[in-house]
């Protein structure tokens, strides 16, 4: 057990390595079916994905807790850096600082589902919340020895006292995901292509074009496992191009989440003739349809606009399920405010262990946030929806 201190008492919390550790009061605790379930936590430690550990905190009276909370751990490496954006001068000091430091970032949320929540309580007010979040994070950073927090998609109601109440918490201000209302009145594709203006709408039909020699199935649970090697290829492919990756999939995740959650998480395949060139994933929430994990031959992509038919056919099947919105995540901006996309704000938060080491950080992010912006002024539909 791990204890700090705070308001004059003794806030106790308990840290766990395996699902298999908790006690019976953490499921007695969460309502039927929750995220935070142990049979769901194992899930993730079944996959084992490469770099990342778990651990859970249990705030308070263990027999009758206050707060959980699950936490993940990325130790990070140089794989985790494209050394193709940084200068010769900054790959050599990257590489030392990696290696003489073996940094960790501790993670207050799951780096690979935004949607899943991961801190619950009943019976505390919200600042009492607060505390006993804030009290788990800082044990969590001590006991893992980490460089520094993470607090991801942070829960609305406790939004005003990691603002208000925690200095040594810095807010990444441009931390959007973009998301798209589906009208009622939208029955078919055909809908949302006559609601765009002229050059937007041709551009659609021009990108569309491209992919009718291809074939496009949604994939069974078999299917997905058939596929698993293929699905990973081309994962790899999207991964491999960003700047930073904070943490990497491995060939085990899309099939074990497909396998366990069966309907509620969808999986498409893109077909040139036998060979699978891309693959997009997406979650069916009760009013969103969520896009998850894509991947995409990016030799194939030039000639194929492979990954805008894979966000034209999120728009089409979010259509046919019928829900009020589509959500589109965290990456390339511009291209989705193309579509019609907006921007909605979420709130994380970045807690660095060391003063200077957060002083030079939150510099570098104040330059980039005065950067970006270009893509808000896409204006694609003829009408707000």
């Amino acid at each position: 057990m791990k204890t700090t201190s705070g308001k004059g008492k003794i806030l106790n919390t308990c840290i766990y390595k395996s699902s298999e550790e908790l006690p019976k009061s953490w499921d007695k605790f969460l309502p039927d079916g929750h995220a935070l379930q142990s049979n769901q936590l194992a899930l993730y430690e079944t996959i084992q994905l490469p770099d990342i550990a778990t651990y859970y905190a249990c705030y308070g009276d263990t027999e009758k807790p206050s707060a959980i909370a699950y936490f993940q751990v990325l130790s990070l490496k140089g794989k985790h850096i494209n050394k193709i954006f940084l200068s010769s001068v900054q790959r050599v000091l990257v590489s030392g600082l990696l290696s003489m430091f073996r940094p960790k970032l501790l993670v207050a949320g799951h780096l690979f589902r935004h949607e899943m929540p991961t801190f619950y309580t009943i019976h505390l007010t919200n600042l009492e919340a607060f505390r006993a979040y804030d009290a788990m994070i800082q044990v969590l950073v001590n006991e893992t020895c980490a460089m520094a927090a993470l607090i991801k998609d942070a829960p609305e109601y406790l939004v005003d006292y990691f603002q208000n109440f925690a200095p040594h918490y810095s807010i990444l201000r441009n931390d959007i995901s973009m998301e798209m209302s589906l009208p009622d009145i939208w029955e078919s594709f055909t809908d949302y292509e006559a609601s765009l203006k002229h050059k937007y709408a041709q551009k659609l039909r021009k990108v569309r074009t491209g992919i009718k020699p291809l074939h496009i199935k949604e994939l069974s649970e078999e299917e997905v496992k058939n596929e698993s090697v293929n699905i990973y290829r081309l994962y790899k492919q999207v991964s491999e191009k960003q700047s930073v990756r904070l943490g990497l999939l491995n060939e085990a995740f899309i099939p074990t989440l497909k396998s366990f959650y069966k309907e509620k998480l969808k999986i498409w395949g893109f077909y040139e003739a036998d060979k699978m060139i891309a693959f997009a994933s997406a979650w069916l929430h009760e009013t969103a349809f969520d896009m998850f994990y894509i991947g995409f031959d990016y030799e194939r992509n030039s000639e194929l606009q492979l990954y805008f038919n894979i966000l034209y056919l999120s728009i089409e099947q979010g259509i046919v399920a019928r829900k009020d919105k589509l959500i589109l995540g965290r990456t390339a901006l511009e291209a989705k405010a193309r579509l019609g996309c907006t921007p909605h704000y979420l709130h994380t938060y970045l807690y660095i262990n060391n003063r200077y080491l957060r002083q030079l950080v939150n510099t570098q992010m104040t330059k980039q946030y005065q950067q970006e912006g270009a893509w808000e002024e896409r204006h694609p539909m003829k009408t707000n929806v």
